[in-house]
């Protein structure tokens, strides 16, 4: 990023698709802010988020507080990004990997994103487009195979 390249294709799954969609967005310092700035924030990980919403990560400070207020993400770079970029998730009822492209979905990034990092007992599912989405990383840890159909 401090060259300024961007590869023309970028997957990831769970934390791995967070810090990709940072990348897509040019924003260089943003997943060291949302990781290590905020990681002691009681809403982030905490007993508390489990007792009151059954989940460790408080998902709706990850995904909602922080991309929207506490560390912006840059919507409209993520938008006007040329490059391609894949979140992958997998669908509950099956166990089948999924994958979303930025070109299909440009605008359901942090939807996709905490669909890609709900992981079982830790966090919800995630409905989108009528199925139920929970953590890229239990069907397809490292999406290789999907990449090379790209």
């Amino acid at each position: 990023m401090e060259q300024n390249i961007y590869l023309p294709y970028t997957i990831g799954v769970s934390a791995g698709a967070c810090n990709g969609s940072s990348y897509i967005a040019r924003q260089i310092d943003r997943n060291r802010t949302v990781n290590i700035d905020f990681v002691d924030h009681p809403e982030y990980l905490s007993l508390r988020n489990w007792i009151e919403k059954r989940q460790i990560f408080g998902m709706d400070f990850l995904f909602d507080t922080l991309p929207n207020k506490l560390a912006p993400f840059n919507f409209d770079a993520y938008y006007e990004a040329d490059e391609e970029f894949v979140i992958g998730v997998t669908d509950c009822k099956t166990g089948e990997a999924l994958f979303y492209k930025k070109s299909e979905y440009p605008t359901d990034a942090v939807t996709l994103l905490r669909a890609s990092s709900s992981l079982p007992m830790f966090a919800p599912m995630v409905e989108f487009d009528g199925k139920y989405l929970m953590d890229g990383g239990i069907s397809d840890p490292i999406p290789i195979k999907q990449s090379e159909r790209w």
